[in-house]
């Protein structure tokens, strides 16, 4: 037996019209093509669904109990329709999404913020990594995408440029280096003890691409593996470090940032998807909030 949805919808549009010119109003059909589908339904059926007079038109016994039950169906499907339009045109879902800590800090907020209040029936799960484990989770599936630095895991990933965060050096407030604002070049700071990290973090790499600095650089007096150890280390004054302008939180008081030169040295961060895979909708809508989030950077 093949019923259609259209006459089921006749069907049900008829029922609750009590009339086929009113429920091929309804349904944007001409009376007749909604006539012969209720005599199709009829046929397959093999029951009459309408008694019919002159004045009045009326659901068989049989039809009677059979509507209940097709009502039911079609707003079922109906509300399964909807949600689903909602998670084609990403005004519902979810979307997951792993980020650099100090990405999370500096710009995810109002990412989030204008994102909500386009799409609120949106769920957004974060997790924050560092640019390996980023990678790993995008690789895996676990998140929509990612915002990482450059890596050497690039198998199975596109990474789109999306910011250059310049280095400068990070001292406390009370530290000689800190009596200035302006730039700084890298050879002001032989002689300090230098914090710096291991050689798996996705710093590591771009300091030791720098030729010819002070030797507390190239061999610092402290590891760490992480940016939050490096400034707690920093608000006690036991050293300098070399950050990216957003590891280093605005409302930071203890500390100054003085960007470095001679030379300029960039951490290049960048959106991480898998290879062959389109964004879903949800996940899209949310890459154009960050990138609006991100464009002030841009243009400084």
């Amino acid at each position: 037996m093949k019923v259609t949805l259209t006459q089921l919808r006749a069907f049900v549009a008829v029922a609750r019209e009590g009339s086929f010119t009113r429920a091929a109003e309804a349904l944007e059909m001409s009376q007749p093509s909604v006539t012969a589908t209720i005599k199709q339904l009829e046929g397959l059926l093999g029951l009459k669904l309408f008694d019919r007079s002159t004045k009045v038109l009326t659901l068989t016994k049989a039809s009677a109990t059979f509507l209940p039950g097709i009502e039911r169906i079609l707003s079922e499907l109906d509300a399964t329709l909807t949600d689903f339009q909602s998670v084609a045109d990403g005004t519902q879902g979810s979307v997951a999404v792993a980020v650099l800590p100090s990405v999370a800090s500096f710009v995810l907020p109002a990412t989030i913020k204008s994102f909500s209040a386009a799409f609120p029936k949106t769920r957004i799960s974060l997790r924050d990594d560092n640019s390996s484990g980023i990678c790993e989770r995008v690789l895996r599936g676990e998140v929509d995408l990612g915002v990482a630095g450059r890596t050497d895991q690039t198998v199975g990933l596109h990474f789109e440029p999306l910011i250059r965060d310049p280095f400068g050096v990070v001292v406390h407030k009370s530290h000689p280096l800190a009596h200035e604002s302006g730039p700084v070049g890298w050879n002001e700071l032989a002689g300090y003890p230098f914090i710096s990290f291991a050689a798996d973090t996705g710093l590591r790499p771009l300091l030791d691409t720098l030729r010819d600095i002070p030797e507390n650089i190239t061999s610092p007096w402290v590891e760490v593996s992480n940016i939050a150890t490096v400034l707690s280390l920093l608000k006690t004054n036991l050293g300098i470090a070399a950050l990216p302008q957003m590891a280093v939180n605005t409302i930071e008081k203890d500390v100054v940032f003085r960007t470095l030169l001679d030379p300029p040295l960039f951490r290049e961060l960048g959106l991480i998807t898998r290879n062959g895979r389109s964004l879903a909708p949800a996940a899209q809508h949310f890459v154009t909030h960050m990138k609006t989030a991100l464009r002030p950077q841009w243009e400084r």
